[in-house]
């Protein structure tokens, strides 16, 4: 987890630069596309959230009784029980 933190918050931090890393690492795919995506992605890896990775109970609740509306699950999902933050790095 502290490695993916780190790669997201460079990707938040240089949006650019992750793009260039990306699209080198995978030059299959169309660098227009993956510097537009991040771009509109790399401020919202964090959100509002004061770090990234952070889940909120309303938001797993909202989807959970937005999927069950649409048939997507069969019964109702317990949304406490469906994610932790525990495992999250400390805040710098």
């Amino acid at each position: 987890m502290n490695a993916a933190s780190k790669g997201y918050q460079f990707a938040i931090d240089n949006p650019e630069e992750s793009a260039n890393i990306l699209i080198e690492a995978v030059p299959d795919l169309d660098p227009e596309l993956v510097k537009a995506s991040q771009e509109w992605l790399s401020p919202r890896y964090q959100d509002d959230a004061n770090q990234w990775g952070i889940q909120k109970l309303k938001v797993w609740e909202n989807y959970a009784e937005w999927m069950l509306e649409h048939d997507l699950l069969e019964k109702p999902l317990d949304a406490e029980a469906a994610f932790t933050n525990e495992f999250l790095p400390e805040e710098e």
